[in-house]
């Protein structure tokens, strides 16, 4: 399985993780905050050079209807930008309960959330979801 980078998209922070080798896990790396972290495009192409990574995974945030409003244009464009500039394919996945999750799974290990914490949570089961997905179509391609 490849190495595949997973985003939690937003205005002021992205929440970033990153595959294992084996393309089974996900693992939080970090949170990139605009206006304070630089560009957030080399940073992503340092990581996927760093890391191997084949590919990019970003947080599609539809509304609980399905639908798509303004943050969720806006992660498309910055997806279609991403894509471009790393020059890797980048796969849009609906993320619509993951902050909730992520705040869930904070919360159960008995602590608060630390800053920016949810967001590279959130970035982790985004990913997660998606490794899961590709591991059972690959582990049921051969059936019959």
């Amino acid at each position: 399985m490849p190495v595949l980078i997973g985003l939690d998209y937003g205005v002021r922070r992205i929440g970033i993780a990153i595959s294992d080798t084996g393309g089974r896990l996900a693992l939080p790396v970090g949170v990139h905050v605009e206006g304070r972290d630089g560009s957030v495009i080399a940073r992503l192409d340092e990581l996927a050079r760093s890391r191997g990574a084949t590919g990019v995974v970003v947080g599609l945030p539809l509304r609980t209807d399905g639908g798509e409003g303004d943050i969720a244009a806006r992660a498309r464009r910055f997806a279609g930008r991403l894509g471009e500039e790393l020059g890797l394919p980048v796969t849009l996945i609906d993320e619509r309960y993951s902050s909730r999750s992520a705040e869930q799974a904070i919360a159960a290990r008995g602590r608060p959330a630390r800053r920016g914490e949810v967001d590279d949570v959130a970035a982790q089961i985004i990913l997660q979801d998606h490794l899961d997905r590709l591991q059972a179509g690959a582990d049921t391609e051969g059936d019959a």
